[in-house]
């Protein structure tokens, strides 16, 4: 087996048995599996909505959640549960200009699923991440990658509940894919994490998203 596909073959172990016993993380007495994110609860304030925190095998990583300076209404509003203000009325699916799909979200007869993306650049440091939002199982699969001048730095892959998800404005909806345009992102991402953590990697992953979206031929067929 060589270094790419023996790579693959462990992020897919990690990802399928999560629930392997001693790959949890324990938070005032809840158990969390590997993957898994919840916000932290405080005896003297009780559930910190604005703190993350994501199981990466048995080590917990929380993080501060960042509200945006600006908002696309003129009046946001505070709600209870939520770390960040929600314009009022917002709808989480928008409308994706240049893109045709059949009744109900299908795309020639595939279900489709909205995929979002975040880019955050700090100190020479970028992150990317990749979401996809499913119904069954109810959740958000999102793909974190750090990149630091040009070389993959870090990995990983983090499963939130679509409430949770709500509260990261920083993502934006990008397309909708179907099941098995994912599964061709996912192996390919696999074989690009390895590959981009020993060279400079500059297009490979933009390249490698270009995949989840949806394009009839031109005779419009599928």
């Amino acid at each position: 087996m060589d270094s790419q596909q023996a790579s693959g073959t462990i992020v897919q172990i990690v990802i399928n048995n999560k629930h392997k016993h001693g790959q949890v993380c324990v938070s005032n007495g809840k158990t969390y599996s590997h993957g898994e994110s919840w916000h932290p609860n405080l005896r003297a304030f009780g559930i910190v909505e604005c703190v993350l925190c994501t199981c990466n095998v048995t080590k917990q990583e929380c993080k501060k959640i960042h509200c945006p300076n600006r908002y696309p209404c003129k009046y946001p509003q505070k709600i209870d549960g939520k770390c960040c203000k929600v314009c009022p009325g917002k709808k989480s699916k928008e409308e994706l200009p240049g893109q045709t799909f059949d009744s109900k979200g299908y795309f020639c007869g595939e279900e489709t699923m909205p995929v979002y993306e975040s880019v955050f650049m700090e100190d020479g440091e970028t992150t990317r991440k990749i979401a996809l939002e499913t119904e069954r199982p109810p959740q958000v699969e999102v793909h974190v990658w750090t990149i630091r001048k040009g070389i993959l730095q870090h990995f990983h892959i983090e499963k939130i509940s679509k409430r949770m998800f709500e509260e990261l404005h920083h993502f934006k909806l990008v397309t909708r894919t179907t099941l098995s345009q994912w599964k061709i992102f996912t192996e390919g991402e696999a074989q690009i994490s390895q590959m981009c953590s020993s060279r400079v990697c500059r297009t490979e992953l933009e390249d490698l998203v270009k995949v989840l979206y949806l394009e009839r031929s031109e005779k419009g067929h599928c």
